[in-house]
């Protein structure tokens, strides 16, 4: 199926690009706080095994359990110091705080966009551009239009009210099915 997207930007348009263009900028930094909790967790669970693997060994000295359980002692201590001592020293530094990611400013004159099976197509007054799925890093809908990001190019606005050969749906679908997730529903 071949869609075309043919519409000039509104003031509309360019209002719920501004909101859409905060929250691009904040998604970097949305995982940051839990994953530097559960760096730190890791962390002290290293620091926990190796003191609890050193309690055991010094049990394992100090009384005499038999040789059997001595053993078995030893050995799980062994693994508790092993496994902590690893966890210390190969986690790594927790990476910076990544800072806002740029956006480019939109192409906002488009005079037509064609996607078919493979790739699409866009038009505007100075080029004509033919962009496999593959360069789509994000996708995302709202109730009226659809935000297409890329690696290195301006995103991509398409007005729900300029489809013509298909619905919004049935878009929505190619594009699940061409990039292999799911669009992002965004309000």
């Amino acid at each position: 199926m071949v869609f075309l997207v043919r519409e000039a930007l509104t003031e509309e348009d360019r209002a719920a690009w501004r909101r859409v263009s905060v929250r691009w900028q904040k998604l970097p930094r949305r995982g940051y706080g839990l994953f530097l909790c559960l760096w730190l967790a890791m962390k002290l669970l290293g620091v926990f095994l190796t003191g609890y693997g050193g309690v055991i060994l010094y049990w394992t000295g100090a009384e005499d359990p038999g040789l059997f359980a001595g053993v078995l002692r030893a050995i799980i201590a062994l693994y508790a110091i092993g496994g902590g001592g690893w966890l210390l020293l190969t986690l790594p530094r927790p990476p910076k705080r990544p800072g806002k990611q740029p956006v480019q400013e939109p192409v906002l004159i488009i005079r037509t966009v064609f996607f078919g099976d493979g790739c699409f197509m866009i038009w505007n007054a100075s080029e004509r551009v033919r962009l496999g799925y593959s360069s789509i890093t994000a996708a995302w809908e709202d109730e009226g239009r659809f935000y297409l990001f890329f690696q290195d190019r301006p995103p991509l606005i398409l007005p729900k009210r300029g489809f013509t050969g298909g619905t919004p749906e049935e878009f929505r679908g190619l594009l699940e099915r061409e990039l292999e997730w799911f669009v992002e529903r965004i309000k």
